[in-house]
């Protein structure tokens, strides 16, 4: 392992900017002329992990990933552009607004990121879908619903829960392998539509700033489509956060019919297939500590379904009008592990809550 003061094959030295916080620690090692940065800092801080090919000048930094530690063992990020000439690295810790104290919720820091996938990705989906790869910057941070928004957390909302997933319901009465639901408070809410999920919003942010919990300028919200993949990824490029494939037991989904980027779909007849949700966060988070971004739920975002604009683009909305609204994500139902990958897109009429189709919120100033 190459320290912090190392230079080999190219590759500059290891730097950060200070906070009043302990800053991130940073060491790496290099083959193939590519780079491992080892990083550690303190558990649940976001921090900014940057590069840059020379120190002369203040805008040399390019952003390489966000990460927040989700434990005190290290991160390992990869830097995979090929190195033929000094770079430099530098993590920073992310400053968090102090003035927002929320619970269930992750901070997600500002960032740029590559948005759909690569035309080699086996099985991605046809051109009206629209996966084109374009870059995206989201310029403000937010929080994000760490689960998706429970049964639990409707009904406290709303007042009622429209759920079929609830107490006695068995997943062997769809073909699949699990039993009785016992817990449905802790289950996902679904059969929500857009409208539904919205009107959840508004009346969350009604009544918390009417309780003092969120500043008056505050509002929940659904993610846009690009929040949403940018949050999933967590800073990474592969066709799932958990890497290119995609595994039974790995996520709550049909799991006869997994998935590797490479080859496509693979037919597991010993896969595990629930038939039914599960509770929120019964899989491994992602690396910034988000819940269920794979599998248990399709989830709504903000934006109008359509292709995505050309070039690169900062915070995109989605079309100013539309027939269907996106949805990300994919769940237990019927969903082929290739229909979890992290930039698999789907669509449903705004209107429709006939779907097992659930929802996470965010956090971020707002309408007063």
């Amino acid at each position: 392992m190459r320290r912090l003061r190392a230079v080999c094959l190219g590759v500059g030295l290891l730097a950060w900017a200070g906070y009043a916080q302990s800053p991130p620690s940073l060491s790496m090692q290099v083959s193939n002329r590519s780079v491992r940065l080892r990083i550690a800092g303190e558990v649940g801080s976001a921090c900014t992990i940057q590069w840059a090919s020379n120190l002369y000048g203040a805008n040399n930094w390019q952003f390489l990933t966000n990460l927040t530690p989700l434990s005190s063992s290290p991160y390992l990020v990869a830097d995979t552009n090929v190195v033929t000439a000094p770079r430099f690295y530098r993590a920073f810790a992310q400053q968090v607004p102090t003035n927002v104290v929320t619970t269930n919720t992750v901070w997600i820091p500002p960032g740029t990121f590559v948005m759909g996938s690569p035309t080699n990705e086996a099985e991605r989906q046809p051109n009206e879908w629209d996966e084109t790869q374009h870059t995206v910057t989201i310029s403000r941070g937010f929080w994000m619903g760490k689960y998706l928004v429970t049964q639990g957390d409707y009904v406290a909302v709303v007042g009622s829960n429209p759920s079929i997933c609830r107490n006695g319901t068995d997943g062997t009465n769809s073909g699949g392998t699990g039993g009785p639901i016992t817990n449905e408070l802790i289950h996902p809410v679904e059969h929500v539509s857009w409208y539904d999920v919205s009107n959840y919003c508004a009346l969350r942010t009604q009544q918390e700033r009417a309780g003092g919990l969120i500043p008056i300028n505050y509002a929940y919200r659904l993610p846009t489509e690009s929040e949403w993949e940018y949050a999933c990824r967590a800073g990474t490029t592969t066709a799932f956060y958990l890497g290119s494939g995609l595994h039974s037991g790995q996520a709550n989904f049909v799991g006869l019919y997994e998935y590797d980027a490479s080859v496509g779909t693979i037919y597991n007849p010993s896969g595990i297939w629930l038939g039914t949700t599960t509770p929120v966060g019964s899989y491994p988070a992602n690396p910034w500590g988000l819940y269920d971004m794979i599998g248990n739920l399709p989830e709504w975002c903000q934006d109008w379904f359509d292709v995505y604009p050309g070039g690169s683009v900062i915070d995109p909305q989605g079309p100013a009008s539309g027939s269907r609204r996106v949805l990300r994500g994919d769940g237990f139902w019927i969903p082929l592990g290739v229909n979890c990958r992290s930039a698999y897109r789907d669509r449903d009429d705004p209107s429709d809550g006939n779907d097992c189709i659930g929802f996470r919120v965010v956090l971020a100033p707002g309408q007063p």
